[in-house]
């Protein structure tokens, strides 16, 4: 092979290389963000990740966002979506991707079983 061809396969395989996996964001019309749990005690960790739609509703799974928690006192949210309960109150996530946000709420308490009950009765 010619000094060409090693150029050609050197530039394809570096800009093969430095593409991301994202979803194009400029597509992005609305964020959920999806969590198994919205009630922890302290200490107890979860994982929340976004999920975007486009302006047709079609999903777009690998969007970039930020994520913020409302109280680090009550809880704290790493970029990767971690989520570290600390100590009792209510919290609210954020994940923000160019304009478009999120939230969702998420209750920490040092007594699970009350706060169910409370929200049950409460709601009736």
């Amino acid at each position: 092979m010619n000094k060409f061809y090693y150029k050609y396969i050197t530039i394809l395989c570096f800009s093969l290389w430095s593409c991301e996996d994202k979803d194009n964001v400029s597509n992005l019309d609305t964020i959920q963000i999806i969590g198994s749990q919205d009630v922890l005690m302290p200490k107890q960790t979860t994982y929340f990740y976004a999920r975007g739609y486009d302006k047709d509703g079609n999903r777009l799974d690998k969007i970039s966002v930020t994520w913020t928690s409302s109280d680090g006192n009550i809880a704290s949210i790493d970029q990767e979506g971690k989520f570290i309960a600390i100590s009792k109150g209510i919290v609210t996530i954020s994940a923000t991707s160019s304009d478009i946000s999120a939230t969702f709420d998420v209750i920490v308490s040092v007594n699970k079983k009350r706060v169910l009950s409370e929200m049950f009765t409460s709601s009736t």
